[in-house]
């Protein structure tokens, strides 16, 4: 397996930090997306001394 230059550097935009807090921000902010809320059940109770008689 050949390895990766390890001298190359990364660049980064001047604002990247600003960007990336303002996105962090924007993130923490918003509600969840990938969730659905669960429908309740009411479960119908049986009373068992009722059920034997």
């Amino acid at each position: 397996m050949a390895k990766s230059d390890q001298k190359k550097e990364l660049e980064l935009h001047p604002d990247a930090w600003e960007r990336f807090e303002r996105a962090a921000g924007v993130v923490a902010k918003s509600p969840p997306q990938h969730r659905v809320a669960k429908k309740k059940k009411v479960a119908a109770k049986k009373k068992k001394s009722a059920a034997k008689k």
